[in-house]
């Protein structure tokens, strides 16, 4: 998939160390920086760009100064004051995680490490239809490069899926006309009754073995 093709991302994140952030987006993950604030010397805040998707980095604000770059909006600088102090006492980028998506996740993760960054995982398929690996930025932030993927089988009844597209998780028989998964009951109806008619189950048998099937499948584990 191109650039042209994706939907466009922007983020903003705040940055502990804006040149540190710098360095890791650019020069380890191949981000072009577009730009930069007052200077690229010395950047307070940045802009950087992977096909068409935008991470921008600034810096965090001392909630003593916050008010100073308010205009003399005293709601604004409260607001501002707030989330200042928020970031200062908590785990910075804990809980956020921005998902990148590349052509080819694998050939990416090797271009991580030829370029020097920290990755700790391989790249691992997720039921959901892509390929991700994982890495944390210089303040913590987790960046999940991810890249769709042809799913063999069905995540909600197993059947083979045939001439899927990337990213598709659901076989027809699970998906209503829209494309979207069909609640639990209908799928278990359908279930139950290709049970009954492939292995001669009467409809208690039947629906019972359905249930059984379809909750090992990842759409409907924990149901």
């Amino acid at each position: 998939m191109s650039a042209q093709d994706r939907q466009g991302m922007s983020v903003m994140l705040t940055s502990r160390d804006v040149p540190a952030s710098v360095r890791f987006y650019r020069d380890q993950c191949g981000f072009t920086l577009e730009e930069s604030w007052p200077s690229e010397d010395a950047p307070q805040w940045a802009n950087l760009v992977l096909d068409g998707q935008s991470i921008m980095v600034g810096a965090a604000m001392d909630p003593a100064q916050v008010e100073s770059m308010c205009g003399g909006d005293a709601k604004q600088a409260a607001l501002w004051r707030q989330a200042a102090e928020a970031f200062r006492a908590n785990a910075p980028g804990c809980g956020v995680v921005v998902y990148v998506q590349v052509d080819d996740v694998d050939a990416f993760a090797a271009e991580l490490r030829a370029r020097g960054a920290r990755v700790d995982d391989e790249p691992r398929t997720q039921f959901y239809g892509t390929r991700e690996l994982a890495v944390d930025d210089p303040t913590g932030y987790r960046i999940v490069f991810h890249t769709p993927v042809v799913m063999a089988a069905c995540q909600s009844c197993a059947m083979p899926l045939v001439d899927a597209e990337p990213g598709q998780m659901y076989c027809a028989y699970c998906t209503d006309e829209e494309g979207r998964l069909r609640p639990y009951e209908a799928v278990l109806a359908g279930t139950a009754g290709y049970f009954a008619q492939s292995q001669g189950l009467d409809p208690e048998q039947a629906e019972q073995a359905a249930r059984e099937h379809l909750a090992r499948q990842p759409a409907w584990i924990g149901h």
